[in-house]
């Protein structure tokens, strides 16, 4: 099996405009035997004013159907779902009522503001904002069962501003060791890369959890545009060769694989 990109936003997420064949075209061409979408799901979002964010998983089913009688390809159906506690059973619901491939786990909201709102860093450093976010990150590990990956551990850093993760480090290694006693696997998130900074992060994010005897890593892009599918893999297979890893892992019908690199 070879490496495929495991977080990718089409059209079907409010947030990205790109159809889904128009990167299934792209992943033919590169050569891959997969694809797949992990459409959001952001239930009572604050930035719908307690609307849900949810993509039309049907429609998704559909086009996925339609691909794969299209393309000489195996497009999967995945989806990336944001838990707060007061949205937990909701989210079960979700992933138990539809044959996902790959279920990603995300923070992105508290239950007052999303983590990319002014108001949320307000009075606050990008240390206190990231204590909270990894506070988060814990609680929904140790909550919610039924996801496959955790994704992008440092997302809230995007908005709040870089800081050193070593300031960080008792928490982190609270967050993998709980993702490695449940079998979980660690995403790395590649969406503003080449920034120097989210580099960094990602090295220290791969050394520490490697160092912790984490085996299972995903790797996903975030695009939401066709031109960032696999947007610096390069870089974080480098990374891995270097704290002696070899190999990452897939899923698909929610069954890990692993493929080397």
């Amino acid at each position: 099996m070879k490496l495929f990109d495991c977080h990718v936003h089409s059209s079907l997420s409010f947030d990205s405009n790109e159809p889904m064949e128009n990167y299934v075209r792209k992943a033919v061409a590169d050569g891959d035997e997969y694809f797949i979408t992990t459409e959001h799901a952001d239930l009572e979002s604050y930035i719908f004013q307690g609307e849900d964010i949810l993509a039309d998983i049907e429609k998704q089913q559909r086009i996925v159907s339609q691909l794969n009688e299209k393309y000489p390809i195996k497009v999967l159906l995945g989806i990336e779902v944001g838990w707060k506690k007061s949205i937990h059973q909701r989210n079960m619901d979700i992933v138990k009522k539809y044959p996902f491939d790959m279920v990603i786990l995300s923070i992105h909201e508290t239950e007052q503001y999303d983590v990319a709102a002014p108001r949320f860093r307000e009075g606050r450093t990008a240390d206190d904002c990231y204590r909270e976010y990894l506070d988060m990150g814990l609680e929904a590990i140790e909550n919610f069962d039924d996801f496959d990956t955790f994704a992008h551990i440092d997302y809230v850093l995007r908005y709040v501003g870089h800081t050193d993760l070593s300031k960080h480090k008792e928490q982190l290694t609270g967050v993998f060791t709980k993702l490695i006693a449940k079998g979980k696997a660690l995403e790395i998130n590649t969406k503003t890369f080449p920034d120097p900074q989210a580099v960094e992060r990602m090295e220290y994010i791969v050394s520490l959890y490697t160092s912790l005897g984490g085996k299972k890593i995903t790797l996903g892009s975030d695009a939401h545009q066709i031109s960032r599918h696999k947007n610096g893999f390069d870089k974080v297979i480098a990374a891995l060769k270097v704290n002696g890893v070899d190999s990452v892992c897939v899923f698909v019908g929610r069954k890990e694989h692993t493929v080397c690199i």
